[in-house]
């Protein structure tokens, strides 16, 4: 113990209170550092569950949302089977085309229909870190749910995967039937174009057009129910046309028919036509007329159709004139061509159809009424130097 001695000699103690006061100090010193360590640890922790909760919270909702649209997706399928199984039909394609369909279609059905929820299980608000104002232990009481949370959302995430997996390969085993169905649809209109030869250039391109679902007039969906019945009428037509020209080969007039549609075709310069012969044409008959019309498409490596009056083929070994009248439905269809549309539409004729066809045909040597003269006016000199080098 220590003390100091006064004037009479009688040692006294020093006070105790100065160093109570630094040992009481050094302790509040102590626990408010431990305090502080304690806020430092839990917030710590807090922000490292929270951020790994958000990071599966996320990927489980992108899951969720993911799955969301795989169901519609696959319903859309689903229903776009029905509509293809109420169009299909075994005249057309294979039956086990369209069974295969059907089967594949309940498969997608029944995983549709026993499809889990997409929803994910409710869970309590967490404060983002920089929120908190709760003190550390219930910091430490929160991570703990927090990391439960985080695992569930995991569990839920990979089960929404899973469910996304079986749904989508009943989709794609569905998709894969529509395509076999188009594919066996397709082997049948290529089987009709060439069983058919005798049909109408028109009719096939139509077919072909329907074949590849695209091209100039084809406006239906790609593999749609719709398509598949435009390409079922076309290979109708396609059958319906080579029947129809069969037909009018057994006619006493196709022998000089036939030679004047060879003949047409001999000065087409390669564009594809076809004939068709009626008595009226274009308002005129053929009792003291000869009438045809032309018409003619740069699509499909261009191509034209021409209608004739029955009196060209009857006056056809009689008069140059009915003759005259082909070259210049002829004339028509060459402006199809790459190497004559500038010509057309050029400074001398400014697309004008007629005066057109009647300078060709006088080119073709065809200077006669015939040729469009009588109707239409004669054509200047340089109109038919110009038309003649559509050649």
């Amino acid at each position: 113990m220590t003390g100091t001695t006064d004037e009479t000699g009688t040692q006294r103690r020093k006070p105790a209170w100065p160093l109570a006061i630094l040992i009481v100090s050094v302790g509040s010193t102590s626990l408010l550092l431990g305090s502080l360590a304690q806020e430092s640890i839990s917030t710590w922790l807090y922000a490292q569950a929270f951020d790994r909760f958000t990071t599966a919270h996320t990927s489980a909702e992108q899951s969720s949302a993911d799955y969301l649209g795989l169901i519609d997706r696959a319903e859309r399928a689903s229903s776009h089977s029905d509509s293809l199984a109420a169009v299909a039909d075994p005249a057309y394609v294979d039956a086990t085309a369209i069974a295969a369909m059907t089967d594949a279609a309940d498969a997608l059905a029944d995983a549709i229909e026993q499809a889990p929820s997409a929803a994910l299980d409710p869970e309590p608000h967490y404060a983002a870190p920089a929120e908190l104002g709760t003190p550390a232990w219930e910091r430490y009481a929160a991570v703990w749910r927090l990391i439960e949370s985080r695992d569930l959302r995991i569990r839920e995430a990979d089960e929404l995967e899973t469910a996304r997996d079986e749904m989508a390969a009943a989709r794609r085993s569905t998709l894969a039937t529509h395509d076999a169905l188009f594919e066996a649809l397709a082997a049948s209109a290529e089987q009709a174009l060439a069983n058919h030869p005798s049909a109408t250039h028109r009719s096939r391109i139509a077919l072909r057009h329907a074949i590849d679902q695209e091209g100039s007039g084809w406006t239906h969906a790609d593999g749609s129910a719709s398509a598949f019945s435009a390409t079922v009428l076309a290979i109708d037509e396609v059958r319906a046309s080579h029947a129809g020209e069969e037909a009018r080969r057994l006619e006493p007039e196709y022998p000089v028919r036939a030679e004047i549609e060879a003949f047409a075709r001999s000065i087409s310069a390669g564009v594809s036509l076809d004939f068709t012969w009626a008595y009226e044409v274009n308002g005129l008959p053929s009792d003291g007329w000869y009438s045809g019309t032309a018409e003619f498409w740069p699509t499909d490596g261009g191509w034209g159709s021409i209608n004739l009056t029955h009196s060209i083929s009857d006056n056809w070994y009689a008069d140059p004139n009915a003759k005259a009248v082909v070259v210049h439905e002829v004339g028509h269809t060459q402006v199809v061509r790459p190497a004559c549309e500038p010509l057309f539409s050029g400074p001398e004729f400014s697309g004008d159809h007629e005066m057109w066809a009647t300078a060709w045909a006088i080119g073709m040597g065809y200077d006669i009424p015939g040729s469009g003269i009588e109707a239409y006016g004669r054509p200047s000199d340089a109109q038919i130097a110009v038309a003649s080098q559509c050649r």
